[in-house]
């Protein structure tokens, strides 16, 4: 049960990241922009990996076709959750429009799922053997700690300046 939680939670924060990569592209952040968004963050990875002109246009265009694809993945998670929301408020429980509705949510996820595997790929076949190296630390250290400062992972969240407390909830 456990190990189910710890997925949903970090596809859940996959869609999330994948989310707000599609609002900095809406909002004009770009892939260059340097207003916080993931311009920002493109262009810190691109010069601490070394990436060449060329590695950052081959790149720019994988998250570009990625985007297109994930998308309407995104939107038709984001009505499913606006469904669910809604679902039992009248205080009628209808198992066959849940399970439907869960079926549903389980696909788009498996779905959004593949795509991040088939760009992480995709852009990791652009990297030289040393790039790839230095990313898949990068990659590593983002989720050990993006899985501790959401509380994930061993019941330990962040207390005052940066140590570990366990949770008192």
């Amino acid at each position: 049960m456990k190990k189910v939680t710890v997925a949903i939670l970090a596809v859940s924060i996959l869609t999330i990241g994948l989310f707000s990569l599609v609002i900095a592209q809406k909002r004009g952040d770009g892939f260059g922009g340097h207003r916080g968004g993931f311009g920002f963050i493109f262009s810190k990875l691109a010069e601490e990996l070394g990436l060449s002109e060329e590695q950052k246009t081959q790149a720019k265009t994988v998250l570009e076709a990625s985007k297109t694809r994930i998308e309407p993945i995104n939107e038709a998670l984001k009505e499913g959750h606006k469904t669910a929301k809604e679902l039992g408020k009248d205080g009628v429980f209808d198992e066959a429009k849940v399970t439907m509705l869960a079926n549903n949510q389980a696909e788009l996820t498996k779905q959004m799922i593949i795509e991040k595997e088939r760009t992480k790929a995709a852009i990791f076949a652009i990297l030289t053997p040393e790039q790839r190296t230095k990313a898949a630390a990068i990659h590593d250290k983002f989720e050990g700690k993006s899985g501790k400062h959401h509380g994930f992972g061993k019941g330990e969240r962040h207390g005052q300046k940066g140590e570990v407390k366990p949770n008192e909830e």
